[in-house]
């Protein structure tokens, strides 16, 4: 698969998506997999399913980006906070590479 490597988001979101689809665990990135109530018989599964998200998620990276979100709770707060640093990442490259083209254009 794709790791992280701070330049690649787009790719890496595609690969982490079809990873998660196929193990039937997408909706711990999603937010559509909730953290059962307190007391309720599946609070355990569910964590121990989401710490797996967590370090399959974490194994994507590169160490030093995986350092970054090692302390976060839950797959979606990772999930969440790696679109918030690097979503935009690819946006500017492709944004630069268009301005060069149009600026060789002229």
């Amino acid at each position: 698969g794709h790791k992280l490597n701070g330049q690649n988001y787009t790719q890496w979101v595609r690969s982490v998506k079809i990873f998660l689809q196929g193990k039937g665990r997408k909706g711990y990135i999603t937010g559509d997999s909730e953290c059962p109530k307190k007391g309720d018989a599946n609070v355990q599964k569910w964590k121990l399913e989401n710490n797996q998200v967590m370090s399959w998620l974490l194994n994507t990276m590169t160490n030093e980006i995986s350092e970054n979100f090692m302390f976060y709770d839950t797959a979606k707060d990772i999930w969440d906070a790696v679109k918030e640093m690097y979503s935009n990442v690819d946006n500017t490259s492709a944004v630069f590479e268009i301005k060069s083209i149009f600026h060789h254009l002229r």
